[in-house]
């Protein structure tokens, strides 16, 4: 399970490797642009030499030159323009950071950065059965002919038809995909393919650099609300913390065979809640059940589902068992 592997991930080994990575980019560029224009480095040596000079002045407590912010300019200019004549952006010699906002620290205001957040969940993505997964059940391996061309009875299109307009709903949903997307709710039978639809679009959210948590009903309430609200061991709540913190920030949650969770007035209340949140702060989410709309209503009460209803796309799967058709095969 997903939430297994969550200690084990070391967040500071990989920002040093990146830290490392960009460093070694940045002195290439120096090497490159100071061998094509030696001039630059004199002028780096420069200005560096007058910063230095000022800040042991500073120290002494003396008085500092009246024209060192003057010179600083002056040189800098010479420098970009030779540079820009040379055919080098601005900011080509700039110190190189993958994220701009924590400068590859991991902390930003005081708090973990968002691509610490990001960083966590796609290694725990590489550590998990779904990585694997996704590589195999993504939009070019979807396969329509498992669906019959049929009209059973009680429906107006057949289920090859039906599966096909939700799979170019699923894409559309996709290149679509932004702050204020609906939700997905999709329900009906089992080995239907309601879970390999939500891994497509995860996978195709996941390559264009979306955040993107998927958990099963049971992985979500048992392993990480019930660990973070409840539990009475501090370990279990750091443990879980990001994972928590994602259930809503991330781009896209996805809950898998809601229904299979454990009921309680616990979970009712967590799951309105983290229905409420992500609608109000506008992040969809997938929500894939093997239960139809009367049974989600009984189960979770008239206040989940209106919202359900009201705010996010229903895709209702109908058709033979896919899993049964495969074995017969």
């Amino acid at each position: 399970m997903i939430t297994k592997e969550i200690e084990n991930v070391d967040i500071e080994s990989y920002l040093s490797q990146v830290r490392s990575r960009n460093e070694r980019l940045h002195q290439d560029r120096l090497m490159e642009v100071y061998e094509r224009l030696p001039r630059v480095e004199a002028l780096d040596k420069e200005i560096s030499g007058i910063g230095i000079r000022e800040i042991k002045l500073r120290l002494q407590k003396k008085e500092g030159s009246k024209t060192y912010r003057e010179d600083i300019d002056r040189l800098s200019t010479e420098k970009h323009r030779i540079m820009e004549e040379a055919g080098y952006p601005a900011d080509y010699l700039e110190p190189i950071y993958s994220c701009p906002l924590c400068k590859d620290s991991g902390v930003y205001n005081n708090e973990s950065c968002k691509c610490v957040r990001k960083l966590m969940i796609d290694e725990l993505y590489k550590r998990s059965n779904l990585h694997n997964l996704l590589k195999k059940e993504n939009f070019n391996t979807f396969n329509l002919d498992y669906y019959s061309k049929e009209i059973p009875e009680g429906r107006k299109i057949s289920p090859y038809d039906n599966e096909k307009r939700l799979l170019d709903m699923a894409k559309k949903f996709v290149d679509d995909f932004g702050p204020g997307s609906k939700g997905i709710f999709i329900y009906g039978g089992t080995g239907l393919g309601k879970t390999f639809l939500s891994n497509c679009i995860a996978k195709e959210l996941l390559d264009k650099g979306k955040t993107v948590l998927y958990l099963s009903a049971n992985e979500l309430f048992e392993e990480v609300i019930s660990k973070y609200i409840l539990s009475k061991n501090p370990k279990d709540r750091i443990s879980v913390e990001s994972i928590y913190e994602y259930v809503y920030n991330s781009d896209l949650l996805i809950i898998d065979d809601l229904g299979t969770e454990v009921l309680s007035s616990f979970v009712l209340s967590q799951l309105f809640e983290i229905i409420n949140k992500r609608i109000l702060t506008e992040r969809p989410t997938l929500i894939s059940t093997n239960l139809d709309l009367g049974t989600v209503q009984d189960r979770y009460t008239k206040r989940i589902t209106s919202r359900i209803v009201d705010n996010y796309t229903l895709y209702t799967v109908y058709g033979d068992d896919i899993r049964l058709i495969k074995a017969r095969q």
